[in-house]
């Protein structure tokens, strides 16, 4: 194994140090916003009882990986066989087809088996501490979407439906606009315009942010300690990172759309750096937190301080399980190592762990129905905006230079006929990211988990879509924002709360000024506007009401965008 960084301390202030952090993790113990610690050995939820979904190319299990002991391998049939018992008796309903079933069944216990492992069964004892990592779990499962696709699904006829209506409409208006306007398209020159600086320019991105896997490989060899400097070293080329391609891509004076799309995936590359960075960052403190106390233990074997000795055996005890418990297949720091980040790099998550759920194989079939998707929602999104939001844009553009009042007066009626077409071009945007592209990156990289979003349709208050809307970036915000602020500077939740949603809002700011060169902060106020609405949705009178809440949600969500866009053309 390698060794990490030395950390020379006093005994006495490290002591203070344990002191301290030991503290922290017995109030993780009974955090309701970690999974809770006081679980029974037996009490693991199999795939058929936690309701999980069809399988993604190795099969699904439930939203949440399972922190409980799994069966032992010559147990699996005999569970399998009971529950397809139950299956036939009548006890438990499904629609799979029995040999599916033992698909299911089979390669969720194997996957529990693989990928969990339990280090002490002291460890789900009342008040122990247990991993700081565990607010993010990974698992096998399908997007909400293709399940519904499933020939089972009673709703089926709709998915087919939905695509047949947009072939239809796309065909239909594609057709329409050529005979009016032949085959130019302001739409798709734009899209042409500067598209090979721009690529490589987002070549350029990507390669820069192996540089937190190069620090990391200084510290594994120590060279540099990262609670000295490694930390304070990637803080820094972090910022450095958005000013110089923010900069690049202004100076370059490239198009609004080629802008925008360096602007988010520079972002999806920062949040995974970051990740990366931080996680690695805190195993390495566990590491040397570690071998301090072992040293100290086996130079003081005859201390007469209890106080003291269950302070080190309870260090020694955490750190080994926080360590352990990261990974069965490759242990910290044996991670640190170029296919390991190269995969992490592919794979659709901007979360880092050691392991991820894997699938067995590429089905190529779904990869070429998600890439029909993608071109097909493109061009169906090109044809919206040409014909509906391109002459409303220059509409609103033209605006500006009438008097306040007078933009004031026709505001209104602009903000109407936009309503329809942004609209859809928003739920479009949606699918085409969150289920078509990530769904098809998460195939080719055969990575298990596909729960990028969850049934945000639902939804009856916006903290509930801001959870379910968008879960690759609601995980990264809970784990490196909310929880590191709780920790870190020692805030509230109800702080914490605001400051995940303000540093939210001020990043979306930021994709407004590089769209519209303006800083108005009217997308900021709107975000945080929904902290009061939160806590309007959880009063007496809404909390009952699920349909007048989901009829809020869904207003906000047809007026909200399209109020933004104009404000931002208009004012």
């Amino acid at each position: 194994m390698m060794e990490g960084p030395k950390r020379k301390y006093t005994d006495d202030s490290q002591l203070k140090e344990l002191e301290s952090m030991n503290r922290n993790r017995q109030s993780l113990a009974f955090d309701e916003d970690y999974e809770s610690s006081k679980m029974a050995l037996n009490e693991t939820p199999t795939p058929l009882e936690s309701g999980s979904g069809s399988g993604s190319g190795s099969g699904s299990g439930s939203s949440t990986t399972n922190m409980g002991t799994p069966e032992p391998l010559n147990q699996i049939s005999t569970n399998i066989e009971a529950k397809l018992g139950k299956v036939e008796a009548g006890e438990i309903k499904t629609h799979q087809p029995k040999l599916k079933l033992v698909r299911k069944a089979t390669d969720q216990d194997l996957y529990e088996l693989k990928t969990k492992v339990i280090v002490d069964n002291k460890r789900f004892k009342d008040g122990l501490p247990k991993s700081k990592l565990s607010d993010v779990k990974f698992s096998n499962v399908d997007s909400i979407l293709d399940h519904s696709a499933t020939k089972t699904n009673r709703f089926a006829g709709f998915y087919i439906l939905f695509w047949f209506g947009v072939s239809v409409t796309v065909i239909d208006s594609f057709v329409n606009y050529i005979l009016t306007n032949g085959f130019h398209s302001q739409i798709v020159a734009l899209l042409l315009t500067d598209l090979f600086d721009i690529a490589f320019t987002d070549l350029v991105m990507y390669l820069s942010i192996y540089f937190v896997f190069i620090l990391h490989s200084f510290v594994s060899k120590g060279f540099i300690s990262w609670t000295k400097t490694g930390w304070i070293i990637l803080s820094i080329y972090e910022l450095v990172y958005v000013y110089t391609f923010m900069s690049i891509a202004e100076h370059r004076n490239f198009p609004w759309i080629g802008k925008i799309f360096l602007f988010l995936h520079q972002l999806v590359l920062l949040m995974k750096m970051h990740s990366y960075g931080f996680y690695n960052g805190y195993l390495w403190r566990i590491k040397e937190e570690l071998e301090f106390s072992k040293a100290f233990q086996k130079k003081n074997e005859d201390i007469d301080d209890d106080h003291i000795k269950k302070l080190i055996e309870k260090s020694i005890e955490f750190c080994e399980f926080e360590l352990q418990s990261q990974s069965i297949n490759e242990s910290f720091p044996q991670n640190i190592n170029l296919k390991n980040f190269f995969n992490y790099t592919m794979f659709p998550t901007l979360v880092y762990q050691i392991d991820f759920p894997r699938t067995n194989k590429i089905r190529w079939k779904y990869v070429g129905e998600k890439l029909a998707a993608i071109f097909g929602v493109i061009t169906l999104m090109i044809v919206i905006a040409q014909n509906y939001m391109y002459p409303l844009a220059i509409r609103a553009i033209q605006l500006r230079e009438l008097s306040l009042f007078d933009r004031i007066l026709q505001y209104p009626l602009l903000l109407l006929n936009i309503m329809p077409p942004f609209l859809l071009i928003y739920i479009l945007v949606w699918y085409l990211i969150w289920d078509a592209i990530l769904n098809c990156i998460a195939e080719l990289s055969k990575f298990g988990d596909r729960d990028f979003y969850g049934d945000w349709w639902n939804c009856i208050s916006w903290d509930q879509f801001a959870r379910e809307w968008n879960i690759p970036v609601h995980k990264f915000l809970l784990r490196h924002v909310y929880h590191s602020s709780i920790s870190a500077f020692k805030l509230s939740k109800t702080s914490a709360t605001i400051f995940t949603f303000l540093l939210s809002s001020i990043v979306h700011e930021m994709a407004m000024y590089v769209l519209f060169h303006k800083m108005r902060g009217y997308l900021l106020l709107l975000q945080m506007f929904q902290l009061p609405l939160v806590a309007i949705s959880k009063s007496k009178y809404l909390k009952e009401r699920r349909t007048l809440g989901n009829v809020m949600f869904w207003f906000g969500i047809v007026s909200g965008p399209s109020l933004m866009c104009t404000l931002y053309l208009t004012f």
